[in-house]
């Protein structure tokens, strides 16, 4: 027999929970109190939510009930705005699980069906079983970081999408090109983009002697055989004869396309800038807040993931900073039977993408995972996509105690357990 302590959960008897199902436009509340029910509903307007909560607070006092307490699902942007409203108003905020809502209707209702005065009644429930999720209110600089983020990964997909077009359009004008896709993002590729428009017939009527000038003189450093090679690629797609009224709105395009690429990379950049200044601001509030160190990680990456953590002192330990990210497991088993062990995903998506990026250069061959990763991959044929997942869940394991301890990055520590390390020590 397993006998466990369990905690006791505290009641918030001296505030009356109000709950709302939110949507763009309207609001629908439900609250209960000395055994009355109240339904209301009005225009999600700053005005409007003020004076609904200035009354509801009113009911409450003369129930001898201090605050409210307001219950939402998380919606986006929706209930933002009541919720600083109600934190101006000195009242408490705190989310419930929408998939919860979703599962927990069919109990409460004994139906499936959803309707706008159902889902308030639910979310009422859940509150009451102390089946809530905490409202963080973060700092100013967390909250610029996040959403700083947020820019820097939308200008990221922008990015991603413009050179899949202009790969396309490469494939057209430049049909036998041989270089990497990442060679025309470079200064050889810029100077060629620029002064032919990558245009292979262009650069065959200029002539070996005068591109290969012009070429030295944009990129000093280009090699010779790569000017060969681009030589040669070119003689060989201009020999695919293409209307030439055609050819030129493909390079138009294309110029265009290049242009474009290098605004979003120079926006990209100051959004870099800007989140490393107010990460300099953090370290000065938080020392604990780990350097950036070369092989492991940078000070891009730090506030990039800090800015979808929030302060990592707000976790009591590392398996609540996994569930807020989603990176920890589900199980299913019962009897006999037993399933695959996954992920969960229910946290941050933007959080696991900001991991995955941090540890994709780490699985190289000498570098900090790749031991590690090579392992799996050829001795226990894992995929590849299940290795960087485990590294992710282990980095950020390891980033959480790295800020706890408020020491420098340890190679050994990183790999041993705390019982390991004193004993090497």
């Amino acid at each position: 027999m397993k006998i466990t302590q369990t905690a006791q959960k505290i009641k918030v008897n001296f505030a009356m929970d109000v709950s709302v199902d939110v949507h763009k436009d309207t609001l629908n509340f439900f609250f209960e109190t000395k055994g009355k029910e109240y339904v209301d509903e009005c225009s999600n307007r700053t005005t409007v939510i003020q004076r609904k909560l200035k009354e509801y607070h009113e009911v409450a006092l003369e129930h001898g009930i201090k605050t409210l307490r307001i219950i939402c699902e998380p919606t986006g942007e929706y209930q933002n705005k009541m919720f600083r409203i109600a934190r101006k108003m000195g009242f408490l905020t705190c989310f419930v699980n929408a998939e919860s809502v979703c599962k927990f209707r069919i109990v409460e209702t004994n139906d499936n069906g959803k309707t706008d005065t159902k889902d308030p009644r639910v979310i009422r429930t859940l509150g009451q079983l102390n089946k809530t999720i905490k409202h963080r209110i973060l700092d100013d600089d967390y909250l610029t970081l996040r959403k700083l983020n947020k820019v820097l990964d939308e200008v990221d997909e922008v990015k991603k999408a413009i050179r899949c077009r202009i790969s396309k359009l490469l494939v057209e004008l430049f049909c036998d090109y041989s270089f990497e896709k990442d060679f025309l993002y470079g200064s050889s590729g810029k100077a060629l983009v620029d002064k032919y428009g990558c245009n292979p017939y262009r650069i065959i009527k200029a002539g070996y002697r005068r591109f290969s000038t012009y070429m030295k003189k944009a990129v000093p450093r280009i090699r010779q055989t790569t000017l060969k090679r681009l030589w040669d690629d070119a003689q060989s797609s201009a020999l695919n004869e293409q209307p030439e009224e055609y050819i030129e709105v493909i390079e138009i395009q294309l110029k265009q396309l290049m242009e474009d690429y290098w605004k979003h990379e120079a926006r990209s950049d100051a959004v870099i800038e800007r989140m490393i200044e107010v990460l300099n601001n953090l370290r000065e509030k938080d020392p604990h807040i780990p350097k950036a160190t070369k092989g492991v990680i940078n000070d891009k990456h730090i506030a990039r993931l800090l800015g979808e953590t929030g302060p990592l002192g707000d976790f009591v330990n590392w398996r609540m900073l996994m569930r807020y990210a989603g990176l920890n497991i589900r199980m299913r088993q019962s009897g006999k039977f037993s399933g695959q062990n996954k992920i969960t995903k229910k946290g941050r998506p933007l959080l696991r993408k900001v991991l995955q990026r941090i540890v994709f250069p780490l699985v190289r061959q000498n570098w900090l995972y790749g031991p590690y990763y090579h392992r799996k991959k050829e001795i226990d044929k894992m995929p590849g996509n299940k290795i960087v997942t485990c590294v992710s869940r282990h980095f950020l394991k390891k980033f959480y105690g790295w800020y706890k301890s408020g020491e420098a990055f340890s190679q050994q520590r990183f790999f041993s357990c705390e019982t390991q390390y004193r004993k090497a020590a």
